[in-house]
């Protein structure tokens, strides 16, 4: 039975990916710790979270591959906080590793919930006004993305994320992208950051490899076929559509999460 939630994980996650730029965890790591008895041991969570991380690496890069071929892909402003994330994304998945469940698998699962309703009261993120991203990146725009960047390497590394979700934030609300220019440029950074998270987990918690490997074959393949379909059907539709169809799947997931997890 938890080899089928494995495939509902995986898929969720393509889907997120393909359609927002989302970041595996958040919906593979809500399932894997709520729905499989395997992963509630001390560092169930942990791993659950390096198994995300495995999934964004070829999800986010076939993701990446098709918002280009759209040219939807601009890292004139990303470049800063491509950096910056990738310097604290070892530090949080160290400190990942002290913490343990508690936090990691409560965090998730309200955070699920939390941006399935940004998206529904929200479902075109792009900023209003006229389009940035070919303005030179100024003092303003660098604070915003160190700032914003090294808080997000923490958070790759810490909740095990590639910070797609928080990146999509970040280029359409400070620096002007639209919603799927934003995706695209995310999704391309995500790639790097959750290979160094996925190899930082492993490095600290071998047994990842050593005994999760058939959970890791099943989740990358299933999140990798999911996610280019989803980004297909994202650059073929309008951004409000996009938003709306993330905002239902995610909220429903999140609430289902936290009813199980919290009051069954």
């Amino acid at each position: 039975m938890e080899y089928f939630w494995y495939v509902v994980a995986a898929l969720g996650t393509g889907v997120g990916t393909g359609l927002a730029g989302l970041s595996a965890a958040t919906v593979m790591v809500p399932i894997l710790i709520v729905l499989c008895p395997s992963f509630s041991g001390e560092y169930g969570a942990y791993q659950a979270t390096a198994i995300a991380l495995a999934s964004d690496i070829l999800g986010s890069a076939v993701t990446s591959t098709v918002y280009a071929k759209n040219k939807r892909i601009d890292l004139k402003h990303g470049w800063v906080m491509m950096a910056c994330i990738v310097t604290l994304s070892t530090v949080g998945s160290y400190a990942a590793y002290l913490v343990g469940n508690v936090v990691l698998g409560g965090f998730t699962l309200f955070l699920t919930f939390c941006i399935g309703i940004r998206f529904l009261i929200k479902p075109d993120t792009s900023k209003a006004g006229a389009d940035k991203s070919n303005v030179r990146l100024g003092l303003k725009e660098i604070i915003i993305s160190v700032f914003f960047g090294l808080t997000i390497g923490f958070g790759t590394g810490f909740v095990g994320t590639g910070g797609g979700m928080m990146m999509l934030v970040v280029f359409t609300a400070f620096l002007g992208y639209d919603l799927k220019t934003a995706v695209g440029t995310s999704t391309f950074i995500m790639t790097f950051t959750a290979l160094i998270g996925f190899i930082s987990h492993s490095l600290i918690h071998p047994a990842i490899v050593q005994e999760r490997w058939n959970v890791l074959i099943v989740c990358i393949i299933t999140a990798t076929a999911a996610s280019l379909i989803s980004a297909q059907f994202a650059n073929r539709v309008n951004n409000r559509v996009v938003g709306r169809v993330t905002g239902v799947i995610l909220t429903v997931l999140g609430a289902a999460m936290i009813y199980l997890n919290y009051f069954r």
